[in-house]
């Protein structure tokens, strides 16, 4: 059963029965948006896309079908949100950042300007023993491999890549690449230089 306040919000919310265009946003079938969501120039959503309250994207955003955008979800320019992502909330997306398919960014993660993220990457909001740990940081221009693991409450240096089905335990500080369980660091690399981002190959 569903629960009375979970129902009283879904009220609050407009429901979305067919594809409509409008100049600056296009979305599908099913999609269910707060009213009071908040979006740039050239917004396309796919279908049954579900947008939460107080929720914000730029310009030129792009987001497949079955998006879960949780309430307080900001999302900066030039992002590319892929089909099942999901945000758990309270979350910082910046600007040219790509969030592939089924990734989850867990409640008060920030993924900074020009990061990568893989299918299937999973952030995790607290410890197993329950004890909470919000505010991971993706750094700018990382790049997070298929099938990754973040724990609680990390920092992943900017320019950092984390190699597929990695489980990344502590803090990055240094840029480099990093594999394994726990991800460990294989290589250096120089920080990125002032605006550049990861831009997956052909």
């Amino acid at each position: 059963m569903i629960e009375k306040a979970v129902v009283q919000r879904m009220q609050t919310m407009r429901a979305r029965p067919w594809t409509r265009t409008y100049a600056d946003f296009v979305f599908g079938a099913g999609c269910v948006i707060a009213d009071d969501f908040e979006h740039g120039e050239d917004l396309e959503m796919g279908c049954y896309c579900v947008i939460g309250e107080n929720c914000k994207v730029g310009n030129n955003v792009k987001m497949g079908n079955f998006v879960l955008l949780k309430p307080g979800t900001v999302i900066g320019d030039d992002t590319f949100v892929d089909s099942y992502v999901k945000s758990s909330g309270q979350n910082r997306i910046g600007s040219n950042v790509t969030l592939r398919f089924n990734a989850t960014i867990a409640r008060e993660v920030t993924v900074e300007d020009g990061a990568f993220v893989a299918p299937n990457v999973m952030t995790i909001y607290s410890t197993h023993e329950n004890v909470v740990k919000g505010g991971t940081v993706i750094g700018r221009g990382a790049y997070i491999g298929t099938n990754a693991v973040i724990g609680p409450g990390l920092k992943i240096a900017p320019g950092t890549i984390v190699g597929a089905l990695s489980f990344v335990a502590k803090d990055i500080e240094q840029p480099g690449v990093y594999v394994g369980i726990p991800a460990k660091m294989l290589r250096e690399l120089a920080p990125p230089q002032e605006g550049s981002h990861f831009r997956p190959g052909p």
